[in-house]
Order: C-alpha cells, then structure tokens, then sequence
C-alpha cells in the first residue's frame, strides 16, 4: 500500500525504469559484460592451472586404453559413405528446387563475394525457422559428428597407428606421444573450414544443404556405430563415450572452454584484419582450437569434453552472429 500511495506503480513512473532496462540491455552493453566475464573465467582457470604447476600436480591425467580395432579400410569406407550422402543430398537439392538453384544468381553484380559461413548467411534472413535449424545444425550436430569422425575414429586410428611403429621407429620415439596423430587431425579439421570468397549461393539450395547435411551426418554417424561393433568389435569405450564420468566430462569440457575462449576469439579478430580479402582466417584459430581438443581427448580419451568444449564455443559465436546481425 505505500508504493501504491505513492505512485510508484504507476504506468509513468515505470517509464524510467523500462528506459533503464532497454538501455542495460542493448547489444554493445551485452557483448561487453560478456567479454568481461568471459576474461574473468579466462583468468581464473589459468591461476588454479598455474597453481597445480607450482605444486607439481598434474593438470590433465593421462587415461590409458586399448588400441582402437578399426583400420584403414574402414575410415576409407566412412569417407566413402560420407561423399555418397553429399551428393544424394546435391542431387535432391536439385531435383527439388531446380537446376537454377545451383547457378549463379541472375541479380549477381561483381563485388558482391562474401567469406561469410553458410550459416551466417542463412541467420541474416530473419527466419526463425531457419534460425532454429541454424543452432540446431552449428551447436548440436557440427559437434557431435565432427568430433565423432575427427577424434574418435580419426585421431583414435591415428593413435594405434603410431602405437604400433613406435617401437620399431627410433626417430618417432622422440616426438612427444601422440604429436603426429594431434597435429595431423588439427590440420585435416582446419583445412575443412577453408574458405575463399565466391557469388551468393541461392538461399534455398544453401538451406537445403545445411538441413540435408545435418541429417545425412547424424544417420551415417548412427551406422558407424551400429556396423562398427559387428565389423571391428568396437565397443563404447572405444568411441569414447564413458557413461560415468559424464558430468566430470561435462565439467572438463566447460573449463577449457572458459580457457581457450577469449585467445581464440582474439586470434580471429586480428587475422580477420591481416589476412587477404577474399580468404577466411578460420582455419588458423580452428587449428589451434583443434589441438586443444586433440589434446583433451588423447589424455582422457574421452569425447564429452570435445564435444562440449566445441559445442560451448560454437554456441558463443552463433549467439555472437545473432547479436550483430540484430
């Protein structure tokens, strides 16, 4: 009753705190009390990092395992079944939509070119629909399957590889354990990000693709881990998934996320201005980015803290993209 004696409640006198909350709540303060916490984790992970040095306590310990049972063959059947999805998904895109959708578009004036992502370009129609398949696409399912195929099956192989030509090789004995098979699965997955700037691509044919290639890496990861376990004898372990120790993984995945953040996002703001206009600086931050997670998953072997370290870092730039195309 006193607020209401003295007005307070009054659709006046909530008028300067509607302008408050509109102004703390705009897009430069949001990005800056970001950045603030973000350095503010930043610091404090590297000091209880720093901290555990000093002490001589391991910071990461080193979990040992079983070589992985699949080979060669069967990564060349991965790749093969991966291309064949591509192109059922190209063909359809055309089938559906068009042999147009895959021209260049008849407005298309020279100066156009964009490095942009694919994603970035589709959150820049305003759909919410496509918005959601955005997220879901760059936060869900780029992570899963892309840390499925380069950290499980990839850099696993990779690793029992060099278990076995270890004793046999004096010079790769004396290369830090698992340098090779971390190096070469960070370059393989950085150079996946490559792009040069090119014509618009018709945005119905890029959402075709976008929602088509999410489903088609979903449905060929399910069949690896269905076929695997009959072919090699692969078991859950093998793949990575440790039941529990999920919400350890979790936890892991989230601190070096709040780790690596902000030298990441940093390394990309300063490339984006030095590097040639027309080329995009992603894979140098994403190479870096991936040994960290090589890193993570050789001393664990273990694929939750990948997949939440990419998906936390992913979910960031997407909110990020989102904010500045508002």
């Amino acid at each position: 009753m006193f607020w209401r004696r003295r007005g307070c409640c009054g659709r006046n006198n909530l008028f300067p705190m509607r302008f408050f909350l509109e102004a703390f709540l705009n897009k430069s303060t949001l990005l800056v009390l970001a950045s603030l916490l973000a350095l503010l984790a930043f610091f404090a992970v590297w000091t209880a990092i720093w901290s555990r040095r000093r002490q001589h306590r391991t910071i990461l310990p080193y979990q040992p395992r079983r070589p992985v049972p699949w080979g060669a063959l069967d990564l060349a059947f991965v790749v093969l079944l991966y291309l064949a999805a591509i192109l059922c998904v190209s063909f359809l895109a055309v089938h559906f939509l068009g042999p147009e959708a895959v021209e260049t578009p008849a407005a298309y004036e020279p100066g156009a070119e964009s490095t942009q992502h694919a994603i970035v370009q589709l959150m820049s129609e305003g759909n919410v629909w496509v918005l959601l398949l955005c997220g879901f696409s760059a936060i869900v399912v780029a992570p899963l399957v892309e840390e499925f195929f380069f950290r499980a099956l990839l850099q696993g192989w990779l690793e029992s590889l060099e278990h076995r030509y270890r004793r046999r090789m004096p010079t790769l004995r004396r290369l830090p354990r698992a340098l090779l098979p971390i190096a070469l699965t960070s370059y393989l997955f950085a150079m996946m990000h490559f792009r040069v700037d090119g014509p618009p691509d018709d945005m119905n044919f890029t959402l075709f693709m976008q929602a088509g290639g999410a489903g088609a890496s979903l449905l060929i990861m399910a069949t690896i881990i269905i076929v695997f376990p009959w072919r090699t004898g692969a078991t859950a372990a093998d793949f990575g998934w440790l039941p529990k120790t999920l919400a350890a993984d979790v936890r892991l995945g989230l601190t070096a996320f709040a780790a690596i953040a902000p030298p990441i996002y940093a390394m990309q703001i300063g490339l984006h201005h030095v590097f040639p206009q027309g080329v995009a600086a992603d894979p140098i931050p994403l190479f870096f980015l991936a040994l960290v997670l090589g890193t993570i998953f050789f001393r664990t072997h273990r694929i939750v803290p990948a997949i939440v370290l990419h998906a936390s870092l992913n979910a960031t730039s997407f909110l990020l993209g989102w904010l500045l195309l508002r």
